[in-house]
């Protein structure tokens, strides 16, 4: 083998290299992370382009500040990744605590601080779990279940790092 077909060879392994990397986690999580239910809150679909899906709010994206650790409060700084503790009630995992370590225990998301909103005692997180794309011609049909709040999402969650595996209607 000479030279310019090992550099040819070489050329070609590393985007395949990259594209085999961005798989490990995703693929990691789906066969060894913990299954979590969340409760949704209501949104709507429909995308010309990619077809029917439903897109999702979480109750766990609204958490009241008393659970935020303080210094997250203060600094108040958008876009901060925060770590958030869940503990399982009636089937449901709920936010305990807000913290910016990561825990060394129990089942937690990653998040990002989207917005603290003082008046009403209440911080804004993001997951990016906001889209769950379902068979065409259905999305009208989760999308009611969603505005009456019967729909929970099924997620798998290893090390903070959370997939949407699917939903599931009450």
């Amino acid at each position: 083998m000479n030279k310019r077909t090992k550099y040819l060879l070489l050329a070609c392994a590393v985007p395949v290299l990259i594209l085999l990397g961005m798989c490990v986690t995703p693929l990691y999580t789906i066969m060894n992370g913990d299954d979590i239910l969340l409760q949704t809150r209501p949104i709507d679909p429909s995308d010309p382009f990619s077809g029917d899906y439903v897109s999702l709010q979480y109750e766990a994206e609204q958490v009241p500040q008393e659970m935020v650790e303080t210094k997250i409060l203060k600094d108040n700084q958008y876009g901060t990744k925060v770590y958030v503790l869940l503990k399982k009630k009636n089937g449901v995992h709920t936010p305990i605590k807000v913290t910016l370590e990561k825990p060394k225990k129990g089942i937690y998301l990653k998040g990002v601080l989207n917005y603290i909103d003082d008046r009403e005692k209440l911080v804004y997180l993001q997951y990016s779990l906001d889209k769950y794309y379902v068979e065409d011609n259905t999305g009208t049909k989760w999308e009611n279940a969603a505005l009456k709040g019967g729909v929970r999402a099924k997620v798998k969650v290893k090390n903070g790092y959370a997939m949407l595996v699917g939903i599931e209607k009450k």
